[in-house]
């Protein structure tokens, strides 16, 4: 399913759940990914949860835009939940997707049950250095193909009808560097920021996550109602990506 958002077209599934009496999830993935790696979760969730899941502006099938600002994806998610007029949701966020359930938050005009938060930064100098160089050297590398390829990617492939696909134009996307761009400049987000969170927060990050710990603590510290959960053994996504793992924090929450 697609709906028209602050002019830009967003792709999401929608498992209902009829007897249901928790509050809905809105699942949101991260940076390079789609709504796809929280397909096991969704299936583990189905019976007990209505739930949403959307591929974000530049991702998955939804349209590619001129530039990529985490506070326009917030915007974004706030329009979906206004327009499909979802009911005070649970929004889950990994990563990116964690960035934008912060932002959401912050602001405060769009009534939430609460957010969940897994492997959120609040700047980018809060992923470790090995993190931050992996971007950079791949930011490096796509800058370099650009530079010294022509633009036959964004001419290979369409939908028979000489207009570019949106899974191709995500892909497209996604080659200009301008995912690792925003990895690198955005977010900012300062304890200030994070003490406007009025809704209760679980912010869950792995032992071995990107971020650094003195960050999520950080986010857990300054949001009043919230809570921080180390995961032993866990990487940056080994508990989200493809994992019902988080099934069980998001039943806790309620």
């Amino acid at each position: 399913m697609v709906i028209q958002i602050n002019s830009q077209v967003i792709h999401y599934e929608h498992t209902y759940c009829e007897a249901s009496s928790n509050p809905p999830l809105l699942l949101l993935h991260g940076n390079g990914e789609d709504l796809h790696i929280f397909d096991e979760l969704i299936f583990s969730l189905r019976n007990e949860y209505e739930i949403y899941a959307l591929d974000t502006r530049g991702h998955g099938l939804s349209a590619a835009p001129d530039v990529l600002h985490y506070d326009d994806m917030a915007e974004d998610v706030a329009g979906f939940i206004r327009q499909l007029q979802i009911a005070s949701p649970i929004v889950v966020g990994f990563s990116d997707g964690g960035i934008v359930a912060l932002l959401l938050a912050m602001k405060g005009s769009t009534p939430l049950t609460g957010i969940i938060t897994c492997g959120a930064n609040t700047n980018p100098k809060a992923l470790t250095l090995s993190a931050r160089h992996q971007i950079k050297r791949s930011l490096k590398e796509k800058l370099a193909a650009k530079h010294s390829k022509n633009d036959s990617l964004s001419r290979s492939t369409d939908d028979g009808n000489g207009t570019e696909s949106s899974s191709t134009a995500a892909m497209r996307f996604a080659a200009t560097g301008a995912l690792e761009e925003l990895m690198l400049k955005e977010p900012d987000i300062s304890a200030s920021d994070l003490a406007k969170i009025q809704v209760p927060a679980l912010i869950l990050t792995g032992e071995h996550d990107m971020v650094k710990l003195s960050d999520s603590k950080k986010i857990a510290e300054h949001i009043p109602l919230s809570r921080l959960v180390i995961l032993s053994g866990e990487d940056h996504g080994s508990y989200v990506v493809h994992s019902t793992k988080l099934g069980d924090y998001i039943r806790k929450f309620i």
